[in-house]
């Protein structure tokens, strides 16, 4: 799904040079990835727009979630939150907006992005942030190691389990080989020796009262 959206993003680039809308598109867009710990707060940048009436929105996985408008005068700026689905911060000024996340749990998993319109005045113009976050919570999409700046994402570690699964059968398979062929040698001796103790069983025994052939010896007398 989130791989959907982000294809849908792309292909909106694409299509807006062939079209004449006065909205201008992140055409170069940047994907960062973030695997953060649940509770963590995280931020979203957004375009900067210079307009006396501009609105900006935040974005999740195409959907707007939150949007803030502004409207300045000559003497001062007056803000408000129109719509909103979650808890969402805003910091800095109408030039400067960054949008922040509080505590982002499981459920926070998506693609974030921020888009101002200028309202007033015309024309009419959406500018979209060149940055798009990715947000990945720590134990549940993705595992962050400290050693690199990557995360480990849920992926990553299904194929590290799938190369265990892998060497365990191929260790398995070595034994089953061995324990076999041990088995096969020992079944031969076994047999070997069982078919000599029957020949030995079998064989025909020699009368024990054979009487022994010789000559007769016949006494000498003897005189005096």
């Amino acid at each position: 799904m989130r791989a959907f959206w982000m294809f849908v993003i792309l292909l909106s680039c694409r299509l807006s040079h062939a079209t004449k809308s006065q909205s201008i598109h992140a055409c170069k867009s940047q994907l960062k990835t973030l695997c953060v710990p649940a509770g963590d707060n995280v931020p979203v940048p957004c375009p900067n727009v210079t307009a006396e009436d501009v609105t900006f929105n935040l974005l999740k996985d195409d959907e707007v979630i939150h949007n803030h408008t502004c409207i300045r005068d000559k003497t001062s700026q007056t803000c408000k939150s129109q719509k909103t689905r979650v808890a969402v911060e805003l910091h800095g000024e109408n030039i400067s907006v960054t949008f922040m996340l509080p505590g982002v749990n499981a459920s926070s998993y998506g693609v974030y992005r921020c888009e101002g319109i200028v309202m007033f005045p015309p024309p009419y113009k959406k500018v979209s942030s060149t940055v798009l976050i990715l947000v990945l919570v720590e134990g549940h999409q993705c595992k962050f190691n400290k050693d690199h700046s990557k995360p480990k994402t849920g992926g990553d570690q299904k194929d590290g389990f799938l190369w265990i699964w892998i060497l365990g059968l191929v260790l398995l398979g070595i034994y089953s080989v061995t324990v076999t062929v041990i088995a096969g040698v020992i079944l031969v001796k076994w047999r070997r020796s069982d078919s000599q103790s029957d020949y030995m069983n079998t064989k025909p025994k020699a009368p024990r009262d054979r009487k022994k052939k010789g000559w007769v010896q016949h006494p000498i007398p003897r005189h005096f």
